[in-house]
């Protein structure tokens, strides 16, 4: 360790050469910080590198949410098809997990950054507020994706898996992929941007997961009252509340009808895209000017 005295004013200061070993590497810029942001936040999202608690609820969600779809797929298999197997019925139970998940690790990331005070660090080089919240949003659409186009996946592996000739079911379910990956698409634009923008306007974890949870809840409340003491359209009823609105989704796209569903038709898959889509931007916005504003 050296020291060097500097006479500044008059008053003298001490300068202490620590030791530290200066980075002579190559330097990835912008794009180098956005792809370390996001696979830390992926990572973040199912708790890698961190405590065993941290990864209680990925794990939970995980798996609870996929028991439903082998259980399915082997009482398809046990009846040798005589039991059809439901992707609509098994999914729809799914979007609780799902927010589930997205309102206890939206937090984990965003609100996290700011209640340490890493935000000051990490804006410090290579990355603005912009970059850095697309780059958390990204990785929590990723992961969202993943959780939910899990249990579809087993659904649609599984029915080829137990297929008297899997070769030929296989040919002839080449048109239900598309379903399959729109269906966990929507879910996850829909669940990653509204718990990110939340997660974003809090430092407290507990505050965030709880908003995110009551918003889809009150969404959910708003939509049974208007139907019952204002009488609107079932079809408006729909596309209010988020939850109800990916189930029925999943219901048209996989061709799986109910008796309700034959009396009073939903909407059309065009109608129920482009309030997802809204709602994706209307949070990203939000998400965007909030981490434009937050407090280093």
């Amino acid at each position: 360790m050296t020291r060097d005295s500097v006479m500044r004013g008059g008053a003298a200061s001490t300068i202490h050469d620590l030791g530290y070993r200066r980075y002579d590497g190559p330097r990835d810029g912008a794009r180098g910080a956005f792809r370390t942001l996001f696979w830390q936040g992926f990572r973040t999202m199912f708790g890698v590198g961190r405590p065993w608690k941290s990864k209680a609820v990925p794990v939970f969600v995980v798996v609870v949410s996929m028991l439903p779809s082998l259980a399915s797929v082997v009482a398809v298999g046990a009846s040798q098809g005589q039991i059809p197997l439901q992707y609509a019925g098994v999914y729809a139970a799914q979007l609780v997990l799902f927010l589930l998940f997205s309102a206890a690790q939206a937090p984990e990331m965003l609100s996290r950054d700011q209640q340490h005070r890493v935000l000051p660090l990490i804006l410090t080089r290579n990355v603005t507020r912009t970059s850095y919240a697309l780059a958390r949003l990204a990785a929590m659409f990723t992961a969202m994706f993943l959780v939910c186009l899990a249990p579809l996946l087993v659904l649609y592996l599984g029915e080829i898996g137990v297929a008297k000739v899997p070769s030929e079911t296989f040919a002839d379910m080449g048109g239900k992929i598309g379903p399959v990956l729109l269906m966990a698409t929507l879910a996850a634009m829909v669940y990653s941007t509204v718990s990110a923008a939340l997660a974003s306007c809090t430092p407290r974890r507990a505050y965030a997961t709880a908003s995110i949870i009551g918003l889809f809840l009150v969404s959910t409340a708003i939509a049974l009252g208007l139907r019952d003491l204002a009488g609107v359209p079932n079809e408006v009823n729909e596309l209010i509340d988020p939850l109800r609105a990916l189930g029925t989704l999943a219901m048209v796209l996989f061709g799986e009808t109910t008796r309700g569903m034959e009396l009073n038709p939903p909407p059309p898959v065009a109608a129920f895209i482009a309030v997802f889509v809204i709602i994706a931007a209307g949070a990203t916005t939000v998400l965007v000017w909030r981490m434009r504003r937050v407090t280093v």
